[in-house]
């Protein structure tokens, strides 16, 4: 019980805050530093587990013996990258940001379809149900953010659609990427679950080496990085900060250093979860944290949320309300088999 109470604390308290310092480090910037901000999240996590899995007491330093096979880290940084990569290019084919979104929402109803196709799990008709209320109310928010939904605006697109028109063969090529890739990051969602249940829930082994082992494929985007961190560089923004006494720092350098560490303390807590949890109710709780940055975005950095957007949000909390009820049932059951059997 312990452990799950600190894994939700480091999931909404370290992804919340890590969501706070992004929106802070791109805010008023024109060019993206996203891969730079990624590759410093990735060599930090490694660094910081470095000392767990390195044996100094041998001449030469060894990594200590693996309690999961290699491969399985080899195939999970390939289904990482993949997903990534694919993730990040769809918008080269007319994809637009919404589109994306509303893909991106589905992530939850594709974990489960996911893990009872690989794992066999097995859902209950409660389970299910919430995970639609999820979806709903994340398109609704998604979509409708800044604007409240209006009939007139759908029958519009109707008729659009009605109209013949060329078939944009792009556009077609985008959607099946997005499928991919999302299809790709609910398979490695799975993927670690039959992990967990195989070999054991060694998580902290599991963040070093997932990280560890993805910082090479950064090589292949080294132009970007470099020219990303001149770009870092080149702000003259100055924040002071109070140990003892006053300590200028660039603005930029420290922002990222809190992103950083708030990131390694939202992978700590996916992590535990995914140790404790299955990969179906892992999604939801990114998916509910994912609105309650939401909600803190539109809080302090102004950002606006339309009625429409309002209600999609309460989908997706009593979404995830539902599904909280559909596990318990199932676990008193067992538990009231387990007793008339004995």
């Amino acid at each position: 019980m312990w452990n799950l109470l600190k894994a939700f604390t480091l999931v909404f308290g370290g992804c919340c805050s890590n969501v706070i310092t992004f929106e802070t480090l791109m805010s008023n910037r024109t060019n993206s530093i996203n891969n730079l901000i990624t590759f410093c999240q990735f060599l930090f996590v490694t660094c910081q587990g470095l000392r767990n899995f390195i044996d100094l007491h041998r001449p030469f330093p060894y990594f200590k013996p693996l309690k999961t096979p290699f491969h399985v880290y080899i195939i999970t940084v390939v289904l990482f990258y993949i997903s990534s990569t694919t993730n990040n290019n769809v918008f080269k084919y007319n994809i637009s940001i919404p589109i994306h979104i509303v893909f991106r929402c589905f992530g939850t109803v594709i974990t489960m379809f996911t893990c009872w196709l690989l794992n066999g799990r097995k859902y209950t008709k409660i389970q299910i149900s919430s995970t639609l209320f999820l979806t709903i109310g994340a398109i609704m928010a998604s979509l409708y953010k800044d604007v409240d939904f209006r009939y007139q605006d759908l029958k519009l697109q109707a008729l659009k659609i009605g109209r013949d028109q060329p078939v944009d063969r792009t556009f077609i090529f985008g959607i099946c990427i997005l499928v991919f890739s999302s299809f790709t990051s609910s398979l490695l969602s799975a993927y670690n679950e039959r992990t967990y249940q195989k070999y054991g829930k060694h998580w902290k082994e599991n963040i070093f080496y997932s990280h560890f082992l993805s910082l090479p494929l950064f090589l292949l985007n080294r132009k970007q990085l470099i020219y990303e961190y001149q770009v870092m560089r080149k702000s003259e923004r100055i924040l002071c900060l109070n140990f003892g006494g006053k300590v200028k720092v660039p603005r930029e350098e420290a922002i990222l250093f809190f992103n950083v560490l708030t990131q390694y303390f939202c992978v700590k807590g996916v992590n535990i979860l995914a140790s404790k949890t299955n990969a179906l109710t892992l999604s939801i709780t990114l998916l509910v944290r994912k609105f309650i940055s939401l909600l803190l975005s539109v809080q302090l950095f102004g950002n606006s949320l339309s009625y429409t957007g309002y209600i999609g949000v309460n989908l997706v909390f009593f979404g995830a309300f539902v599904y909280s009820l559909g596990s318990i049932r199932p676990r008193q059951k067992d538990k009231e088999t387990v007793g008339k059997i004995k």
